[in-house]
């Protein structure tokens, strides 16, 4: 063991508007992520049938990222704000079995298989199942796992050693998914910030501000919940929904921040 210092990168989301997938990875490669090299990390699943583009749009006078997501299914699905069907599910071991094999970097498969294997636990306890036998309909449709190893590539090439993330903004009513209309926000959703004891707040709105696939992101890969951490702003990125609500800001913000450690 050594006890050099190192600079520690950390990523903070400020997820204050909901937190979705694709907003996630749009907030990072807008912090400077390589998207060449996100792009390649997700080819190396060996999958097809989609495409991937970044625009710069505007979110209520912030200019942002959205990550324009298309797969044979349609248009990216996991949206704050889309209602309607969902894309082909995948059972979990599927999705596991997928990602074990693929050509990938090691953290990035690591950090990966871990949102999933999450999901797949909350999932299990909601319909009384093993985990590796459920199928995951919204987190288990292709623009969902292009999001989760998208983000996790996207860390990968800001190298982000930490994670943080501050209280996730809910909406109420009702959203639309593959077993029907169900509360929002959704069960799933609510037993992952649950069970991760992440604070929340409420937003007056019906749309689906915080999705199963941005939930799992962020209780999986934070170590905490909270304001900023300390440290040296090193970058900053703004990553956009598809819906463009008046009076509320539909972003993602990531702020990037540099800070002593001890390396191991």
């Amino acid at each position: 063991m050594t006890n050099d210092v190192h600079p520690i990168r950390s990523a903070w989301f400020n997820c204050h508007a909901g937190v979705a997938g694709d907003m996630t990875l749009a907030a990072l490669v807008d912090a400077g992520a390589d998207t060449d090299m996100v792009a390649n990390t997700i080819a190396g699943l060996g999958v097809d049938g989609y495409a991937m583009f970044f625009e710069r749009v505007q979110r209520s006078g912030v200019s942002a990222t959205w990550a324009n997501i298309v797969t044979h299914d349609g248009l990216h699905d996991h949206d704050p704000g889309e209602t309607g069907g969902h894309g082909l599910h995948r059972p979990a071991r599927e999705i596991f079995a997928l990602l074990d094999a693929a050509e990938l970097p090691d953290r990035v498969r690591d950090r990966a298989r871990t949102v999933f294997e999450r999901l797949a636990a909350v999932e299990g306890a909601i319909h009384g199942i093993d985990p590796a036998d459920v199928e995951l309909h919204e987190v288990g449709a292709l623009d969902s796992i292009i999001d989760v190893v998208g983000v996790c590539a996207a860390l990968e090439s800001l190298d982000i050693d930490q994670i943080y993330c501050s209280s996730i903004g809910l909406g109420s009513g009702i959203v639309n998914t593959a077993h029907g209309q169900l509360p929002h926000p959704a069960p799933a959703t609510m037993a992952l910030l649950t069970e991760a004891g992440a604070p929340t707040h409420g937003l007056d709105t019906t749309l689906e501000t915080a999705t199963p696939t941005g939930a799992a992101l962020m209780t999986t890969l934070a170590s905490s919940f909270g304001p900023m951490p300390g440290g040296t702003s090193h970058a900053v990125g703004y990553g956009a929904g598809t819906a463009d609500p008046p009076g509320r800001a539909n972003i993602v913000q990531v702020v990037i921040t540099v800070g002593a450690g001890w390396a191991d």
